[in-house]
């Protein structure tokens, strides 16, 4: 059994906090693991993750982590001193890469 919810603080943002009955061996006393979980550094651990996995450029990477912490294309401009249009030519090119390393992942897995 798993219990979530979400706290919110000005000052933290929001944690989300989980309780989860744990039985490690039969023998045991059953536990309760608490984890707090911070979204949005969850977010970008993941997004670091994928900029490694695809192989994006340094500023793929920078856009990519603002658009993946819910950023507009405006805003992600407006951060990083460039022109909507060059925010949008680099997110095709990381679309263009996810879309590739899924088309390949498929391959590999028919060829096996």
């Amino acid at each position: 059994m798993i219990i979530e919810s979400e706290i919110s603080n000005n000052k933290l943002g929001i944690l989300r906090i989980r309780a989860r009955w744990l039985q490690l061996d039969e023998n045991d006393q059953p536990l309760i693991l608490i984890t707090l979980e911070d979204p949005h550094r969850a977010i970008q651990s993941l997004t670091i993750t994928e900029v490694k996995r695809y192989g994006l450029t340094p500023r793929e990477a920078e856009i990519w982590l603002l658009r993946q912490a819910n950023c507009s294309y405006k805003e992600i401009a407006t951060e990083l001193f460039i022109s909507l249009n060059t925010v949008k030519k680099h997110l095709k090119n990381i679309h263009t890469k996810l879309k590739f390393h899924q088309f390949r992942q498929v391959l590999l897995a028919v060829n096996q």
